[in-house]
């Protein structure tokens, strides 16, 4: 379908924003708990989720991070879908998380209702990328070969 070093390519990309994200997501995990920094600053954080999101789900559908494992495992389609469908509510749910830091609230409030909504958050992404990384690895693991 495809050459081996393009998928090699393709894959890099994918890992290289997975570290982006894990670094950023570490970095907000640790605003977040420590309490530090104002509040604006965690805000430019949760905003630049919300794009650093948006960026790696393009890149997965555009890039066809999928397409090789549908086409060695076509029964996958449904779950590959399933998962894609899933982006454009988690980038929404990301961009709210910056949108929520009302200048009326109370920062103890703030805080806790932050902490509260990014735990939320960043657990379904985990889940979400799990499902990604299971599809994947099956896709190739139990269907390898099959079109040689």
């Amino acid at each position: 379908m495809t050459s081996d070093s393009t998928d090699l390519d393709r894959f890099q990309k994918i890992r290289e924003e997975h570290r982006q994200l894990t670094s950023l997501l570490e970095q907000i995990d640790s605003a977040l708990a420590e309490r530090s920094g104002p509040i604006n600053e965690v805000v430019d954080l949760l905003g630049q989720l919300g794009h650093q999101l948006t960026k790696h789900f393009q890149s997965e559908e555009a890039g066809g991070y999928f397409a090789e494992a549908l086409y060695e495992a076509p029964r996958l389609f449904e779950r590959a879908n399933a998962l894609m469908v899933q982006h454009p509510k988690m980038t929404k749910r990301s961009r709210m998380l910056a949108g929520a830091a009302d200048p009326e609230t109370e920062p103890d409030l703030w805080w806790e209702q932050t902490v509260e909504r990014f735990a939320a958050f960043r657990a379904e992404l985990r889940e979400h990328e799990r499902e990604e990384d299971r599809l994947i690895q099956e896709a190739f693991t139990r269907d390898i070969g099959s079109h040689d």
